[in-house]
């Protein structure tokens, strides 16, 4: 009798657990809403192949592979619940050093271990199968299809607080190039984007939604008036002298953020998750200055870089010998026989040490840099090598004022009035951010 009801109240007790299990099952909230923490969310984009800054001016002297990096390991190893994405536009243009650049740019995005990158219609400018060639490199891509190269439309990120990012990126087709026999090809992006979502709701929901647009801004914004979207990150860039709005715009608990021009600055977007759902946002954009940590892995990157940069110089000099054209530039020296008054005044100034700027930081052989370190470079008769045309090294009268060997056999006045046009060749944005005529020429004024 004892043991027969032990047994009748073992059997209630376990209907009533089972019961209990069962009927909390029922009202448990879906997983998604239970959870809550915090992500960061860590972009950039835009880099259109800045390895490293040039270092002629100190306000532009941020970015780079090697601060980035430093910035990222100091960072990830401060914040475990991380998400890294890239908008694209790493590449620039078509040349043999451009592309150095590119597979230089390629090697330390993979070493950075992003969780997603999108391509920019920059990045096509080598073709699929130099895409093809690179590896470890997180493509996401919804709406962007390549022939010969799979990429992939999505990525989930679980992080270690267990927050779920889902992460998908779509493209405006009307940046790209795109024709019938065209090896890319781009669906719409609204009905792509649309078609991840639907997917997504199929399955456990994420926490959090975040889609990369490569579009204008004004295109970009409108994404977050898809239903189901928390965050758009957008990049695009046309050229390195492109302002980047990079103001955030919140709109009904979602947001819409930028990377700025050329790796300069990182982006952090903070994402609150609060049990509910519902999320807040703390954004800022935190400069890759002369004060972030340089990472050596990335320095002997970059010196790989450089070596490269320097070989295809001297592999190229041989060609210039050859085709080296007849004198136009008299030097500096010649103008100083009728122009001794200026030809002082321009000794005082940086301009007459621009060669030796670059000898400093070993760039003497970098054509990106000789263009605006020395005279004629890439110009019929103009600047060979140190060895070669010794005596056009720095920026001397005639980059301002023209080729004027003529000019100093039969003197004619007329063309001083071509010096202030010449300024902005060189001082651009992001050699010389704060240049303004008016308050430079009195330094070199003669």
């Amino acid at each position: 009798m004892h043991l027969h009801n032990l047994s009748r109240k073992f059997l209630r007790t376990a209907t009533s657990l089972l019961l209990a299990v069962l009927m909390g099952c029922s009202v448990l909230p879906d997983r998604a809403e239970s959870r809550s923490g915090e992500v960061l969310i860590i972009y950039s984009g835009n880099a259109l192949g800045e390895l490293k800054p040039c270092g002629c001016d100190k306000e532009e002297d941020q970015g780079g592979i090697e601060r980035r990096m430093g910035y990222l390991k100091q960072v990830i190893s401060q914040e475990p619940n991380t998400l890294l994405v890239d908008l694209g536009d790493n590449f620039k243009e078509s040349t043999r050093q451009g592309k150095a650049k590119a597979q230089t740019m390629m090697k330390a995005l993979a070493r950075m271990n992003y969780d997603a990158i999108t391509l920019g219609d920059k990045d096509l400018v080598y073709g699929n199968g130099f895409l093809n060639g690179i590896q470890n490199i997180p493509w996401v891509t919804a709406n962007l299809q390549l022939e010969s190269l799979t990429l992939p439309s999505s990525h989930t990120k679980t992080l270690a607080n267990g927050l779920k990012v889902f992460v998908t990126a779509v493209a405006d087709p009307d940046l790209f190039y795109t024709s019938p026999d065209s090896n890319v090809k781009l669906s719409d992006p609204l009905t792509a984007l649309q078609k991840q979502l639907d997917g997504i709701r199929q399955s456990e929901r994420p926490d959090l939604v975040v889609v990369l647009t490569h579009m204008p801004r004004d295109k970009g914004i409108k994404i977050l008036e898809v239903p189901g979207v928390d965050v758009v990150i957008n990049g695009h860039i046309e050229k390195d002298t492109d302002l980047i709005d990079m103001t955030p715009v919140e709109q009904e608990g979602k947001i819409f953020v930028q990377p700025g021009p050329l790796g300069q600055k990182m982006g952090e977007l903070r994402v609150g998750i609060d049990p509910g759902g519902s999320k807040t946002f703390q954004q800022k954009m935190v400069r890759l200055g002369s004060k972030a940590p340089m990472d050596p892995e990335m320095t002997r990157l970059y010196d790989e870089y450089n070596s490269e940069v320097e070989e295809l110089f001297m592999a190229t000099l041989s060609a210039k010998r050859k085709k080296a054209q007849n004198r136009v530039f008299g030097t500096e020296q010649t103008c100083f026989t009728c122009h001794a008054e200026e030809h002082a005044t321009w000794s005082k100034t940086g301009h007459s040490r621009a060669y030796k700027a670059l000898e400093e930081v070993n760039k003497s052989f970098d054509p990106e840099c000789l263009t605006c370190h020395t005279t004629g470079f890439e110009k019929p008769g103009g600047f060979i090598s140190e060895i070669d045309t010794p005596e056009l090294k720095n920026v001397q009268c005639e980059m301002c004022h023209g080729a004027r060997l003529e000019h100093s056999q039969n003197p004619q006045g007329g063309f001083a009035k071509e010096a202030r046009s010449a300024c902005t060749r060189c001082h651009v944005k992001k050699h010389s951010p704060k240049f303004d005529f008016s308050r430079y020429w009195p330094r070199i004024q003669h």
